[in-house]
């Protein structure tokens, strides 16, 4: 008896000393207990509501919420429609009693949802309710359904808070939701289907986009896809064949495309992919590539387009044939940018076919500190780290612009032929044209690059 009631006892303490502990997280202020709910899923963070009293409300603080319908789909002994719809109801009563506005919203459903009116009600409350800032919507669909029509009343994207919106897996008959969307930065159109007339019409009503994606198809290939805007950044295009393509962006940066299309369809007016673009196309062909201008701007802390660059495009690497960038090796803002992309590239371990550089020659003066980061920069790069020993597959590296006088230019150069592994087989080099008092320097540079080739079989630098 003595000995049970021991054993009780010690148990007594255990658990009191575990409340203690939880006691002790509770007492935590708010807003280190919301970071915490950050971490975890929208259904963990709601289930912490029943700790104790301490933690009823605070989950309807945490700024994302995430639903994700498929966890639905083998449930057993329900219909899908059924069970879908019980969880719709619990999605709605999340929402509602959420206790503020959202940065972030994301929301899986099945196309029952697009049916009865669920959806548009989910919409209407996330973003003129909550004013969520960045929403994406994903229709689940598999290869049973098409996609769904997505019926939505005027002006329904058009709030001063709502500034990315994601679309994936509908169809697309109407543009009217998207009307005086000026508030949208960021729009991703993914899977979705529609006239090019409705494209061009949602393009149209969103002239404050810095990053538009568009994964698309068409009811008819008939007709011409216009996007003009002064404000955008980044373009990525995927979409079947259609008659002909309009761009019209001065300040696009990065350009993605993977579609057949002639080149003689297509009117790209973006001074700072036009040296980019040419050097990828052929004139009848399906086109797979990826062009960027790297800016000194993408450095910005909190720049969308730097983020959009370094968290998204693992989506674009594996399929992309040809890389052309712009770059001034002499600015470590732009060659850390450079090393970042390579890396991601690097990561995935597949060939790309044609990897072709443009040196920026920017002589003008450079900003105060602007030396030593560079040379800070090299510095740490003398490892393994180094922008010139990631060993990426690359069966093919075009140089242009190529001065022969720039010390970064020849490392690179350099390096590229002294890889065993993941061997590129040629180098090509198009050189500016050369003045005469530097004429002996720069030849004398060319002949120390051919030098580089020898002894290596099924490999080559030529000049043209």
């Amino acid at each position: 008896m003595d000995s049970s009631l021991s054993s009780d006892a010690r148990g007594k303490r255990r658990r009191n000393d575990l409340v203690q502990n939880v006691d002790r997280i509770s007492k935590l202020p708010d807003h280190v207990l919301v970071e915490i709910l950050g971490k975890l899923s929208t259904e963990e963070a709601i289930q912490t509501s029943m700790l104790s009293t301490r933690w009823e409300g605070v989950w309807k603080q945490i700024p994302n919420l995430n639903f994700d319908m498929k966890n639905t789909k083998h449930y057993n002994g329900q219909s899908l429609a059924h069970r879908s719809g019980f969880i719709a109801q619990l999605i709605t009563k999340v929402i509602n009693n959420h206790g503020g506005d959202l940065e972030c919203c994301e929301l899986q459903h099945f196309p029952y949802q697009c049916q009865d009116d669920t959806l548009e009600t989910w919409i209407r409350t996330l973003i003129h309710v909550k004013r969520t800032k960045d929403l994406s919507l994903i229709n689940c669909t598999d290869l049973r359904w098409r996609p769904s029509v997505l019926h939505l009343p005027p002006n329904t994207f058009s709030h001063p808070t709502l500034t990315s919106l994601y679309l994936r897996r509908y169809d697309l008959e109407a543009a009217h939701a998207f009307n005086n969307c000026r508030n949208l930065v960021v729009l991703s159109l993914l899977k979705i289907r529609g006239g090019v007339g409705v494209f061009n019409a949602v393009i149209a009503s969103c002239p404050s986009l810095k990053v538009l994606l568009l994964d698309i198809g068409w009811y008819n290939d008939a007709g011409c896809l216009k996007i003009q805007n002064s404000n955008l950044k980044i373009l990525h295009l995927v979409c079947n064949y259609i008659e002909s393509i309009e761009v019209f962006a001065p300040l696009l940066d990065f350009f993605s495309v993977d579609f057949h299309v002639r080149r003689c369809d297509v009117i790209l007016v973006a001074p700072r992919q036009l040296q980019l673009t040419k050097t990828c196309w052929a004139a009848d062909q399906h086109i797979s590539y990826i062009s960027y201008n790297i800016s000194c701007d993408d450095q910005v802390k909190g720049n969308i387009e730097s983020e959009f660059i370094v968290s998204k495009i693992d989506d674009y690497l594996p399929w992309v044939k040809c890389l052309a960038v712009s770059v001034d090796l002499t600015n470590p803002k732009e060659v850390n940018m450079l090393h970042r992309v390579l890396t991601k590239w690097d990561k995935w371990g597949r060939k790309i076919k044609n990897l072709k550089i443009f040196f920026k020659q920017n002589n003008g003066p450079k900003q105060e500190g602007e030396s030593s980061i560079l040379e800070a920069q090299q510095k740490k790069w003398n490892g393994k780290s180094s922008l010139f020993s990631i060993d990426i597959r690359v069966e093919a590296v075009w140089l242009y612009n190529f001065s022969g006088l720039n010390k970064e230019e020849f490392e690179l150069v350099s390096s590229l032929t002294q890889r065993k592994r993941k061997a590129t087989k040629k180098v090509m080099i198009k050189t500016l044209s050369i003045p005469e008092n530097k004429k002996l320097e720069i030849e004398a540079a060319m002949a120390k690059l051919m030098k580089l080739s020898k002894g290596r079989k099924k490999f080559s630098v030529n000049f043209f």
